[in-house]
């Protein structure tokens, strides 16, 4: 029997933990705007939104390390921190024009929600705009806890986020599950000892079944369907 298998054997879990981006919402056009506005700032080529999905992962620093790498400049730490704050400010002016939520995530959400399971958000994206995103989307009053990339002195895949999450959620590791939809996620929710399911990544284009999850689900749609009694889809060695 797996660990998700032990966790959900007399219903759900207690506490279900969420990711944002790619998981529960798509922001790619928001996040290229203010992306190509900063890049346009320092003289930089643009790029398309399809160009931008890929680089969306580990924090909006690796956004910009990965946007201008792709635009030809190489820029460390120290000049990624410099220009934090202005995507920051870029991005927070957008944040809600064109991010909406991926299919059936409401649904999913309420589902959980009536079932009396808590549900938490652990994001690498800031909280402050996680926050905003929420407010607009009208789904911040589902989740008993929000943590962002900024809320700890650690991101995902580090697991303090998550754990920090649980705490706020008042649940053991071992009674929750984390839904997300990357590597970052897995790694999280493997060094904090909480079964993890994924989704599709709309991102990255890394196939979700190679990155070690328990279980891999096709859509949102699927995922009450894939706790116990139900059989999961794809369950990992």
């Amino acid at each position: 029997m797996s660990q998700l298998e032990k966790t959900t054997a007399t219903g759900y879990p207690s506490a279900i933990v969420w990711d944002l981006d790619g998981t529960l919402v798509d922001s790619a056009q928001d996040l290229a705007t203010a992306l190509n506005s900063l890049l346009t700032e320092q003289g930089k080529h643009t790029h398309t939104v399809e160009h931008v999905r890929p680089m969306i992962g580990n924090g909006v620093g690796k956004l910009i390390e990965r946007g201008f790498r792709a635009s030809g400049a190489s820029l460390d730490e120290p000049d990624v921190n410099k220009l934090l704050p202005r995507f920051m400010e870029l991005y927070s002016a957008c944040a809600t024009q064109n991010t909406e939520l991926n299919m059936d995530a409401r649904s999913v959400l309420e589902s959980f929600y009536h079932a009396g399971v808590r549900q938490g958000l652990c994001t690498n994206k800031p909280v402050s705009v996680t926050r905003m995103i929420l407010n607009d989307l009208d789904i911040s009053g589902f989740f008993g806890s929000v943590i962002g990339g900024d809320s700890t002195p650690h991101r995902k895949p580090h697991p303090l986020p998550l754990l920090t999450c649980l705490d706020e959620l008042e649940t053991r590791p071992e009674d929750a599950v984390m839904v997300g939809d990357s590597g970052a996620d897995v790694g999280s929710a493997r060094a904090a000892r909480v079964p993890v399911i994924l989704v599709p990544d709309v991102y990255t284009g890394v196939p979700a079944v190679t990155l070690g999850a328990d279980y891999v689900v096709e859509r949102l749609a699927d995922i009450p369907q894939s706790i116990p009694p139900h059989p999961p889809l794809r369950q990992s060695a």
